[in-house]
């Protein structure tokens, strides 16, 4: 069975000789494949030999050095050049540079074809596809338990052993484990996952390959599942054969998870609407609540706000390891949660959003009331306060309303009469001056933001100043409606274009 650079070498058909880096001939073999890419190392990986007719072996010294050490670095077996092809001339800095990291560069006469090389490593490497038969015959019993419910941590498990690699399945972006309880992620895999995401540009191989401290790790999206990463890590990683039929076995039982999880959500929220909307008693309440969250009750459940950021819906995956223990529901840019009390700090830096918290529900009733609540006690966050509790708004902010009567008479006050023009005319003057102050009064941002032209704008903030009386030019007059904003967003008035 071939395993050394050395055996390679040894073999007299293939007329190769060693020109540098003697002390890496014990390297392991694991297959030999042709690249004439100026970095190889995207496509080969450790035990890997490199065979070129040296076509992107670079010209000056500095960078032959440097081609080198990225490929001793991605832990590649060896490189073998064909003899009077189309190397550069002097090759001297590539041999130096090999022969201080100990790594093999081995000189194959011309007339020996590469498709030589690697028959004699596919002929040494009959016992490993036996080997790698056995693994994928564990792999599919591991598949055929996951269908019968072993559930996506002990298929992992398993999975774990039958190839005998470690295995992480985690969210792209913070590498964050897919689903509860399944395994973090070591944190130089995380370093070198970081990386690679920061070299990013154009077309992207299916496959990475990650060099770790020790060894290499291999990370490759779940094509079922946009966002879900397998990473492998381990002595022998699997050849990309298997690692198709991990994430094919991974992917089905992902997707069962994720169809049941929407499933999930779909009825929490239609619960929570019917809360809010008031068609339930208390008794109907607590049936369906507790199939959704056994074990609570409505002394020490609460209900949570927070505004969600207009430049997307990332909030449903980092959701995902709490969403067992709340109901959610998100209304425009609006996200309302029902959960026990106490988690609140969980799910703001779960989510990184400001939280404002109801207190305790109660009876099935008191669900508009604990909505508005929730509603002030988020008017009252901040950077420094990212979690407020209603019962808690002997505040910081004295200048927001502490009641829903308080918010109700500052909106009338200032944006009653936009209120009632836009509902009259059908037009989105109050979603116009939000947008406006959010953008902090840039005309260019603001038009761009509510995809209209500028002058478009400039009217519609005319329209504003002659309805409200109050002019955009005046700070007062600006703060004056913030916050008259932030009265309205506690009542739950809908300022989105319907």
């Amino acid at each position: 069975m071939l395993q050394r650079v050395r055996d390679l070498i040894a073999i007299p058909e293939l007329r190769s000789r060693l020109l540098s880096g003697a002390k890496g001939l014990d390297h392991n073999v694991r297959w030999a494949h042709v690249c004439e890419l100026p970095d190889p190392t995207e496509w080969l990986g450790e035990g890997d030999v490199l065979m070129t007719t040296g076509l992107g072996i670079p010209k000056a010294p500095a960078e032959q050095q440097a081609y080198v050490a990225r490929l001793a670095q991605a832990g590649i077996a060896g490189m073998m050049i064909g003899e009077h092809m189309q190397a550069p001339a002097d090759i001297s800095a590539l041999a130096e540079q090999a022969e201080a990291l100990g790594f093999p560069v081995i000189l194959t006469e011309y007339g020996v074809p590469f498709a030589a090389v690697t028959r004699a490593i596919i002929d040494a490497n009959q016992q490993d596809e036996f080997a790698r038969r056995g693994a994928l015959a564990k792999v599919y019993e591991s598949a055929r338990l996951s269908i019968q419910g072993l559930g996506l941590p002990a298929l992992l498990t398993r999975l774990q052993a039958d190839i005998q690699c470690h295995l992480y399945l985690v969210s792209m972006g913070k590498f964050t484990p897919w689903a509860p309880g399944l395994p973090e992620l070591p944190s130089a895999l995380v370093a070198s996952l970081g990386a690679a995401r920061q070299r990013q540009g154009g077309h992207q191989p299916m496959v990475r390959r990650h060099a770790l401290p020790t060894g290499e790790a291999l990370s490759i999206e779940l094509p079922s599942e946009p966002g879900c990463l397998l990473v492998v890590s381990g002595t022998r990683l699997p050849d990309y054969g298997m690692l198709h039929h991990l994430t094919a076995v991974l992917g089905l039982e992902v997707q069962r998870l994720q169809a049941e999880r929407e499933r999930r959500l779909r009825l929490g929220s239609e619960l929570l609407d019917d809360l809010l909307q008031q068609r339930l008693q208390t008794d109907a309440l607590l049936e369906r609540l507790g199939a959704h969250l056994p074990g609570v009750t409505l002394a020490d459940t609460v209900i949570s706000a927070a505004r969600l950021p207009a430049n997307g819906n990332t909030w449903e995956d980092q959701l995902r390891p709490l969403d067992e223990c709340a109901l959610v529901r998100a209304q425009g840019q609006e996200l309302i949660l029902l959960h026990r009390d106490g988690l609140q700090e969980g799910y703001s830096a779960q989510l990184d959003l400001q939280l404002g918290s109801s207190t305790a529900l109660g009876q099935a009733q008191r669900g508009p009331d604990a909505l508005r609540e929730a509603r002030l006690a988020l008017a009252h966050t901040h950077g420094q306060r990212r979690v407020c509790r209603y019962a808690q708004l002997e505040t910081d902010t004295p200048w927001l309303p502490r009641t829903p009567d308080e918010a109700d008479r500052a909106f009338r006050a200032v944006l009653g009469a936009l209120h009632d023009y836009d509902q009259a005319n059908g037009t989105y003057l109050l979603h116009t001056l939000q947008v406006f102050l959010e953008e902090n009064r840039s005309w260019v941002n603001a038009a761009q933001r509510l995809h209209v032209h500028k002058q478009t704008l400039v009217y519609r903030a005319r329209r504003i100043e002659a309805i409200s009386g109050r002019s955009l030019d005046s700070t007062a007059d600006v703060a004056t409606f913030w916050f008259a904003l932030q009265s309205a967003r506690v009542l739950g008035v809908s300022l989105q274009p319907r």
